[in-house]
């Protein structure tokens, strides 16, 4: 756990970067730091290990106060992982990962070893271990990075922005992997984000700071969603926030897919009830929508499909179930298995009605 106790911060020219930072950061969880620029998330995080000092107030790991030990000491208990990753571009991306666990007194077959492990954990596989950073892509740089961090099986990781400096494709990527990983390690983690998207998507908890380091709302992020503390609060989550908190609400019993007509690719639509029809291929995984009107009878063909459309599982969040019936043009949700094979759909209206019943539950509740 780690906790800050009436924390400051405030710099020789009267700069105020945090004020009086009470905050808890459980174990096993990811607290996210979020706010606009200057409002001291980068600050309160580099506190935690020292790399700067607190003016006020103090920090601890569960229960001793980072005070108190060596810096060098307990910045080795603490995971750094930074922006564009900061591997050292002379070494290959094994040696990298190994070179903390080395510097430590670690053998070098037993430290490689241990960082190929970990290579593969965080999706690389073994032919990345002797390429350099340069020959990497700024995703996978930031793989070797979360790697490098983890290599001496620290309790606590620190990430700041972390995944910021790649492209919008990638990053959702990297946050996938990052929620899988964390589900394995149990880390107790601190990250900085400005993107209440990437906040709201990796936080167990989100605490959001206002100009001058004050802590304006710690929360979960479907109750920061749901019920900000303030006009701040509200404002920074922004206008969207009750579409966005359907991502944190599930469907019920009554949400039964229905059998969905389909169309196989290179074959012709057959008697369909309506002007579009779902695509599949071979193995029964859908393609996207075919408008019958247009095609007539001639054969389904990969240049008629509709890719508007989405897909969800059963027990995906309200939100992707809503959003694939909303992007779907004939307004059904399709679902599909963890596979992907198609189980059936549901119409917009089924969607909502889901939506209206679990609000209704957490009102009676």
């Amino acid at each position: 756990m780690i906790e800050f106790e009436r924390v400051s911060k405030t710099y020789p020219d009267g700069t105020v970067a945090v004020d009086g930072l009470d905050l808890t950061a459980p174990n096993g969880e990811i607290t996210v730091l979020v706010g606009p620029s200057g409002c001291g998330k980068t600050t309160t995080m580099r506190m935690v290990n020292r790399l700067i000092d607190p003016t006020e107030g103090r920090i601890t790991l569960d229960g001793t106060d980072t005070a108190s030990i060596d810096a060098v000491t307990l910045r080795r208990r603490i995971g750094y992982v930074i922006q564009n990753a900061g591997l050292f571009p002379h070494r290959t991306v094994v040696d990298n990962v190994a070179a903390l666990p080395r510097l430590l007194g670690g053998g070098k077959k037993q430290t490689r070893a241990a960082a190929m492990d970990l290579l593969e954990r965080v999706g690389l596989d073994a032919t990345f271990a002797k390429r350099y950073p340069w020959q990497l892509s700024g995703g996978q740089q930031q793989r070797v990075g979360v790697a490098r961090a983890l290599a001496t099986d620290p309790p606590f990781l620190l990430m700041d922005e972390p995944f910021s400096a790649v492209d919008p494709i990638v990053r959702a990527q990297l946050q996938d992997e990052f929620l899988r990983l964390q589900a394995d390690i149990s880390k107790t983690i601190i990250l900085v984000t400005h993107d209440i998207d990437e906040a709201l998507k990796l936080g167990d908890r989100v605490a959001v700071l206002r100009q001058g380091g004050r802590l304006a709302q710690v929360a979960t992020p479907a109750e920061l969603l749901e019920a900000p503390a303030d006009a701040f609060v509200a404002d920074f989550v922004g206008s969207t926030r009750g579409y966005r908190s359907l991502g944190f609400r599930f469907g019920d019993d009554e949400l039964i897919p229905q059998t969905e007509p389909t169309v196989t690719l290179g074959e012709p639509v057959g008697e369909i009830d309506g002007r579009w029809a779902l695509a599949v291929g071979a193995e029964g995984r859908p393609v996207g929508w075919v408008d019958a009107s247009a095609v007539g009878t001639r054969a389904v063909e990969s240049d008629d499909i509709n890719l508007a459309g989405t897909v969800a599982r059963a027990d995906s969040p309200l939100r992707e179930l809503l959003n694939s019936a909303l992007s779907s043009p004939a307004g059904r949700c399709v679902i599909v298995d963890d596979d992907g094979v198609l189980v059936g759909s549901v119409t917009d209206t089924d969607v909502l009605a889901a939506i209206r019943r679990a609000r209704a539950s957490e009102g009676a509740a």
